[in-house]
This record gives structure tokens, sequence and C-alpha cells, in this order.
């Protein structure tokens, strides 16, 4: 299936995980319920989006690596609703097999730890047992929340700026014509 196709289903977690005859795979789980076995990794699925959502992933783990003063397992923003937390999930078997998954933090109903292990339940009610301490989870998602936070207030200088600029002849003539049209139609 095509990313896009699964994209437009908002993911609510990446995960990778060991396929038998077909070896490190991963696993996207979206809101809408679906699970989707894809035959590449969570970093070339994470590179897939990013060329999606018009970023670029280097870029964004060192802007936003910086601002929380951390070097590695940085929240990944592709936009303000999707925003992704790293989060171990499984214990390589070789060198170049990945061990972290990515959840999106506004999909995550509750962080629980059972038996020594930390449970995530997402708000499709699907559960994901990570290797991280509990205390770790929530950092990372206290982080994915500044990031949130800091994505918002950008948002809202911007607006904040283009409202603070002075009216053009042009703003008051599509004033002027939409007085008119208002105008005509109440006639």
């Amino acid at each position: 299936m095509e990313l896009e196709k699964i994209i437009s289903e908002r993911i609510i977690a990446i995960l990778p995980v060991y396929l038998s005859m077909k070896g490190n795979c991963s696993v996207i789980i979206t809101l809408k319920g679906g699970t989707y076995q894809v035959h590449k990794t969570v970093r070339t699925i994470l590179k897939q989006m990013t060329r999606y959502f018009l970023m670029d992933l280097n870029h964004i783990r060192r802007y936003y690596g910086n601002l929380l003063n951390v070097k590695n397992l940085t929240p990944i923003p592709f936009n303000r609703d999707n925003i992704f937390i790293p989060v171990k999930v499984r214990r390589p078997l070789a060198r170049n097999d990945g061990s972290i998954g990515y959840i999106n933090i506004d999909s995550i109903k509750k962080v629980s730890e059972a038996n020594g292990k930390t449970k995530i339940l997402l708000i499709n009610n699907n559960t994901i047992d990570c290797l991280n301490s509990m205390e770790t989870v929530n950092k990372h998602i206290k982080n994915g929340n500044i990031v949130k936070n800091l994505i918002k207030e950008k948002e809202y200088a911007y607006i904040c700026e283009e409202y603070d600029r002075p009216a053009t002849k042009g703003d008051v003539v599509m004033i002027i014509n939409e007085l008119l049209r208002i105008r005509e139609t109440i006639k």
C-alpha cells in the first residue's frame, strides 16, 4: 500500500518488527484501525514521511535537539498534529537493525508499568510493549509536548505578524468589493 494512503488514515505508530522470511520490517498503526506491515525500515519510512511533508529530517533533529538540549532521540514534528516521539520497542538482532519505534504523542492514552515492562496504551486501544523505563517514556512525551508548544508559538507569531501590518490599498479595495457584494445580496 502506498504511504500517502496510510498517512491519510493518520499514522499513530511506526514500529520495527522482525517478520519471518522477510527480516527487518516495520508495522504502521493508524487511527482508523489499520495495521500495515511494510517491508522497509523505520528510518526509511521516516525519510519518506519527511519527503511527503516537504521537510528535512536531519535539520529537524538538529534544530529541535538544540532547543531541547538533546543529542539523540529527539521528537520528530511533521506538523502540529503529527509529532512522533522515539520509544525503544525491541532488541536488535543485527548491527543495522533499529530498535526505536515512533509514536504520535496525541495518540497516547496512558503509560503504565507492569511486570517490569512499560506499556503504552494508544487511543485505538492497541498496547505497545516498551523496553524504556516509564521515566524515559514520560521524558520523551514531555519533550514532544515542548516541541508541540514551540510549533504553536511559531504559528501564533506568524499570525500576529500578519495582523500587525498596515492595510494596503489592495486590502481596502478587497474590503470595499466585499461590502458592495454583501449590500447587493441584501437588496
